[in-house]
């Protein structure tokens, strides 16, 4: 377990230096159209569809330490060769070369992903998985915050030099971010790989047919489905909102959409991994799901005029994004777990993935189709000014209430009612406001009765001095 979160300080460093203002400036300078951002929205999800023959394999011949380890370093590998595009490539291959090395990369990363969770499912004991991939989370949350502030400082320092530096800076962002990712994986070579017997008799229909026949998993499927059409397209239009309309710089959007959230999701996620463990997932999914729906939309009223309102009010939804995460997080572990060996349960993994692609493909398309027939529309609402870019999150809010609606029928019998886990939460809330408003009065009170009896004893001291003279 200490190997595992040791190694996540790598893997986050990659994660957030190839996140955001990089990847978006890097993109633009490489000449992608505006169809290809929905492409690149798109091509993360496309690369899942490659975890069922990942998952097929695992099962019927095992060997899923050296499946993970190997498909995890072609996988952030792949990002040293995007950093060499503008060096290797003639100028108008610059940004197809982008496409098919992120595609390639997507596939190896997601061929090590039934992998990977059925590992952690085995190796993570279930009582305690809220609290340490929270903990988990916090120790990449930190190191994305450092990474985004000097990514974003960097960015702006080359932009000022011209268009050839800024791509150099970024192409350098890139190389150390696939160097640092593929260290991620080689640490976890020293973690032993336990409990996972392989079938050869494992029957491909019927190894992806059985989640299929889980009730309990079809509303999961359903719902991350939903929620991950509505998410799908949001990063990258968000980036380009903040760059186009807003006209910001990349260490403002670098801190308004990563330093920020992440120093915000630190002090949230450890609280929604404990509610997780007490609660259940079901529960947190619906209380921090209620929490995220007015996420996206609420970044139409970021203008350049009113950049604080709108920002505001959707960093409430940051700090519930933990709570979604984790809790999705969990409960796919639980059914992804191998049981001694007893059952399969990376076809679960696979079978999910396969599913969000899917609909993540779908939404980067989508994202894309409206992005190109909406071009330059100009419109308002309710006084405020809309572009294309806010009836994309107008969108992404509606579909995040209606994802919800999965989780009528979703059964976890360990867990809390949701009304219960309401009550809770709200109850605790209440108890913590309490105390933070009358605290100080009960200190101010008791100091009062402590200077009044402190007072009276030195009255008491002063007539017993003057009785004696």
């Amino acid at each position: 377990m200490w190997h595992i979160s040791t190694a996540w300080v790598f893997g986050a460093a990659w994660l957030w230096i190839t996140t955001g203002a990089a990847l978006t400036q890097y993109a633009k300078r490489l000449g992608l159209p505006p169809f290809g951002f929905g492409l690149l929205a798109a091509i993360p999800f496309a690369g899942a569809l490659l975890q069922l023959p990942a998952s097929y394999v695992l099962a019927r011949y095992g060997h899923r330490k050296r499946l993970m380890l190997a498909a995890g370093v072609i996988h952030r590998m792949a990002w040293v060769a995007v950093a060499l595009i503008p060096w290797v490539l003639p100028n108008p291959w610059w940004w197809p070369g982008l496409l098919v090395l992120m595609g390639i990369s997507s596939m190896a990363g997601h061929a090590a992903t039934p992998a990977v969770l059925s590992w952690f499912a085995d190796l993570i004991p279930e009582r305690i998985r809220g609290r340490y991939f929270s903990r988990r989370s916090q120790i990449g949350q930190f190191v994305g915050l450092v990474a985004t502030v000097l990514v974003g400082l960097g960015l702006d320092r080359a932009q000022a030099a011209g268009n050839v530096a800024l791509i150099h800076a970024v192409s350098l962002c890139m190389a150390l971010a696939g160097i640092l990712g593929t260290i991620d994986f080689l640490w976890l070579a020293r973690v032993p790989d336990l409990s996972h017997r392989p079938d050869p008799e494992a029957d491909v229909c019927k190894l992806f047919c059985e989640p299929f026949r889980d009730r309990n998993f079809r509303h999961f499927l359903g719902y991350t489905a939903t929620m991950t059409f509505a998410l799908g397209y949001i990063g990258q239009f968000i980036w380009l909102y903040l760059f186009d309309v807003v006209g910001m710089s990349n260490t403002e959007a670098n801190l308004m959409l990563v330093s920020v959230p992440l120093a915000i999701s630190m002090g949230s996620t450890r609280v929604w991994g404990a509610l997780i463990d007490r609660l259940g997932c079901k529960p947190s999914m619906v209380i921090a799901g209620l929490l995220i729906v007015h996420g996206a939309a609420a970044w139409i009223l970021v203008t350049p005029q009113h950049l604080w309102v709108g920002y505001l009010i959707a960093m409430i939804a940051t700090a519930a994004w933990p709570g979604v995460d984790l809790s999705n997080f969990n409960l796919l572990l639980r059914m992804s777990a191998s049981e001694e060996g007893q059952r399969q349960g990376s076809a679960y993994v696979a079978v999910n993935s396969v599913v969000m692609a899917v609909a993540g493909i779908l939404s980067g398309l989508f994202g894309g189709v409206v992005a190109n027939m909406m071009g330059d529309w100009r419109g308002t609402l309710l006084g405020w000014p809309l572009t294309y870019h806010g009836v994309l999150f107008l969108i992404s809010g509606g579909l995040r209430l209606a994802s919800l609606l999965w989780l009528i029928g979703l059964q976890e019998p360990e867990a809390y009612s949701t009304r219960d886990a309401v009550r809770y939460v709200v109850g605790n809330i209440y108890s913590n406001v309490q105390q933070a408003v009358f605290m100080p009065v009960r200190r101010l009170v008791r100091l009062g009765r402590l200077a009044y009896v402190v007072s009276q004893r030195r009255r008491a001291a002063r007539r017993a001095r003057r009785a004696l003279r």
